[in-house]
């Protein structure tokens, strides 16, 4: 619970003025007077762990749960709330925790697919930024110029980042194999479709129970001669 409050406030806190204040003179900077964009990535990095079987409970949303007995899917949920809360989440969980965030400070993003990996790219005044939650690192341009990078270069860089060679270089790998990279829409959701059906249920959750105690109320109720 403490995690979702401290949350919230980074949410509204740090939130960028609507005035024409000048730019942070830092080029990571968000907006005027917001947190940064390496900041953003780091936070949703350290309040989430890495987890790629964290499926949705019935108590978060019992008919969203029980769609999801018959539709797989529905059980990986798109609701920050929920991440957040539960601690846990995959690459595009995570990603979907920083696009809320960036959100709320007027910066817009869009899901990145790497084939096998999932970033965000975002887009402000002061140019495009390739942000990983999952590996908490940030790339200061975008997705486009980091695919046109010297074999080794990227993967050289991550090293002096902390990150194994290893893993560097697969890493490397997966942004250069542009063919299977995936740009989605700009502010859009990984899954537009799924979404929708998720905050239906979020809706549903209270109407169905709502209904059924009318039904039992009315029923109740003495029937004229």
């Amino acid at each position: 619970m403490q995690r979702l409050v401290d949350y919230q406030l980074h949410r509204t806190v740090n939130k960028a003025p609507e005035s024409n204040a000048p730019l942070n003179n830092e080029a990571e900077s968000m907006n005027a007077g917001g947190m940064s964009l390496r900041a953003a990535t780091l936070y949703v990095h350290s309040i989430t762990d890495h987890s790629q079987g964290r499926d949705l409970v019935l108590w978060e949303n019992w008919l969203q749960w029980l769609i999801g007995q018959f539709y797989s899917p529905l059980l990986r949920t798109q609701n920050t709330r929920w991440i957040i809360s539960g601690g846990q989440g995959d690459c595009s969980e995570r990603a979907a925790v920083l696009q809320d965030l960036l959100k709320c400070h007027g910066v817009e993003s869009r899901f990145i697919g790497l084939g096998g990996h999932v970033v965000l790219e975002a887009r402000t005044e002061q140019g495009f930024w390739v942000l990983d939650p999952d590996y908490g690192i940030c790339f200061e341009t975008g997705i486009e110029r980091l695919e046109g990078r010297a074999p080794g270069e990227l993967a050289a860089w991550l090293v002096e980042q902390g990150l194994a060679p290893k893993k560097s270089f697969e890493y490397e790998r997966l942004i250069k194999t542009s063919q299977d990279n995936v740009k989605l829409d700009w502010n859009h959701p990984l899954s537009p479709r799924l979404k929708r059906i998720e905050e239906l249920c979020e809706c549903a959750v209270w109407v169905v129970p709502a209904m059924c105690w009318l039904y039992v109320f009315w029923s109740m109720q003495p029937k004229g001669g």
